[in-house]
């Protein structure tokens, strides 16, 4: 089936669209229109992709962590680079154009053969969505939870807070009010969609009335619970009950 053909806007008519007719619930539609215009007027939706995720501050602060954490320290004990503040450089003498394309070749290799024994879930816990949740929707989720995670109860301030499905969509869960939570980036990518438990509904059946910590916690959040389902360390429990650390 060919595609329809529209009549071209003039430059008067998109000026006058962005102006005065675009209605905007988000930042996508003049993200997507600018990046376009810088792409000489076409793009595809992978390219258009990448722009959006390098506006994201959120996955930008998410995986400048996760550098941190992981693959600098490790790259780093093996000295295989250096790191000077903010700055991370290859521990290399000048490598040559033949070099670097090896050096390149056997890295998308160790990639694609990881990707293909784990699968692209690797990447991010958020391709488990098809269908973004309506921000109206969103709203009263987080507002709800009080702008903290409902399992572990770190706050937005802290970590980014996402909209997750109890019942996740690959499981059949619907995006419905009933079926959604507020659960840090965090404690997300780490039920991924292998859970099914409602952290609404804390105080836990299995908590114990007789741990201090639980009887100490105001909103009777069931440290003991989360606990024996979770083995968080003390702190966090203290943290979560609203004791001091």
């Amino acid at each position: 089936m060919r595609a329809a053909i529209n009549t071209p806007m003039t430059y008067e008519q998109l000026a006058d669209f962005l102006e005065h007719k675009m209605s905007m619930s988000h930042v996508y539609q003049p993200l997507l229109i600018r990046a376009l215009v810088d792409a000489g007027g076409a793009a595809t939706i992978r390219q258009l992709a990448q722009v959006f995720l390098a506006q994201d501050e959120s996955q930008l602060l998410y995986y400048e962590k996760r550098i941190k954490e992981m693959p600098i320290k490790v790259l780093k004990r093996h000295e295989v680079i250096t790191v000077n503040g903010q700055l991370v450089t290859l521990n290399t003498k000048g490598l040559t154009l033949q070099e670097k394309a090896h050096i390149r070749m056997i890295c998308e290799q160790k990639l694609q053969s990881f990707v293909q024994k784990r699968g692209i879930g690797i990447w991010d816990y958020r391709l488990l969505d098809e269908e973004p949740i309506p921000d109206s929707m969103r709203f009263t989720v987080l507002k709800a939870a009080g702008g903290r995670c409902q399992l572990c109860g770190i706050s937005a301030k802290e970590r980014p807070l996402d909209v997750d499905h109890i019942i996740p969509r690959s499981r059949g869960g619907k995006t419905e009010l009933t079926n959604l939570q507020a659960l840090c980036s965090k404690c997300n990518r780490s039920k991924r969609n292998q859970d099914e438990t409602d952290f609404r509904s804390w105080p836990h059946p299995s908590a114990d009335p007789d741990c201090a910590f639980w009887a100490r916690c105001e909103c009777r959040n069931a440290a003991c619970g989360l606990s024996a389902i979770n083995n968080w360390n003390l702190r966090t429990l203290r943290i979560r009950c609203g004791a001091k650390p």
